[in-house]
């Protein structure tokens, strides 16, 4: 949830009218030590965001005990928080 906040400002950044254009974020996985960038679309991480449980993260950088991947492509998957991890991710979404 922390890179959430770190790639938000990464995409307010973005000239607008762009949606095709690849941009570097942060992986979101929940690895404190990552620090490893993902590309992505920005109209794939509008997508994403439409959902505060979910997460854009490399792939094998998900962790099947709290969440779920829901999607994915070459670049990266789309995991889903569960459980306690989901109900934070979705009081802690900046865009509430």
């Amino acid at each position: 949830m922390l890179f959430r906040e770190t790639n938000e400002a990464i995409e307010r950044g973005q000239w607008p009218g762009e949606p095709d254009k690849i941009v570097r974020f942060r992986c979101e996985c929940s690895r404190l030590e990552c620090g490893e960038a993902v590309e992505v679309t920005l109209a794939e991480y509008e997508h994403v965001r439409n959902f505060p449980r979910r997460f854009v993260v490399l792939r094998g950088h998900d962790l099947a005990e709290i969440e779920t991947v829901v999607s994915g492509n070459d670049r990266f998957v789309v995991v889903e928080k569960q459980d306690a991890a989901g109900e934070l991710a979705a009081a802690t979404d900046p865009r509430d």
